[in-house]
């Protein structure tokens, strides 16, 4: 009676151990689909322009005779063509937002009669993480951007970002708006990048 006992306990556990095996291994996966990158998209940039790698920026290009300070902008809602984990046209907003926030901030002039028009797409954004937050204490964000400067029908410049961000490592419930502060954060530093990459520029000494 006890060997018998025995072992109908010892298969009750072998039975409860694969099945916490198994449990394991799926959530393992999806922590694992979750950490997954961003696409590798090319560049929306203008036919015709070569991008190179920013010292801010992905990638960029700069018309010889662009000079940013002495343009006054017209600032354009970005297309969002791909959105994960948020409406596109709630971060299309938003991105926006951040985008003229950082204009004015920089002294760039912005006017709806501006002869200089800042466009671009936001080819992937995503808010990944949520629903195992409560094991990894945080969640994240990607974000792809590809831009243009134009004046004219002229490209004065051109550029890509990709940007990868998660929030601070708290284990357990989000805080408010934790999503939005994310992608905020995201969209500024975007802003950041394509600014410092326009204004702290010294052009090539002659002959190299």
């Amino acid at each position: 009676m006890v060997w018998q006992r025995t072992t109908v306990y010892g298969n009750q556990m072998t039975m409860w151990m694969r099945k916490f095996t198994s449990w394991g291994l799926v959530v393992a996966l999806c922590l694992v689909g979750q950490g997954g990158c961003a696409p590798r998209l090319a560049p929306a940039t203008p036919a015709g322009v070569a991008l190179e790698p920013g010292r801010y920026l992905t990638a960029y290009y700069r018309a010889p005779d662009f000079t940013p300070a002495q343009a006054t902008y017209v600032l354009t809602p970005f297309e969002v063509s791909t959105a994960q984990g948020v409406a596109a046209d709630t971060f299309q907003a938003l991105f926006l937002e951040e985008l003229t926030q950082a204009w004015r901030a920089n002294g760039l002039k912005l006017s709806d009669q501006g002869d200089t028009v800042v466009d671009g797409v936001v080819q992937f954004v995503a808010v990944r993480g949520a629903a195992f937050r409560f094991l990894r204490g945080r969640i994240d964000t990607d974000l792809v951007v590809s831009g243009a400067i134009t004046r004219g029908g002229d490209t004065l410049f051109a550029c890509q970002d990709r940007i990868t961000m998660s929030s601070p490592v708290n284990p357990g419930p989000p805080a408010p708006k934790e999503d939005e502060l994310l992608l905020r954060q995201a969209a500024r530093t975007f802003a950041i990048h394509l600014l410092n990459e326009m204004l702290l520029y010294w052009p090539p000494v002659e002959g190299k």
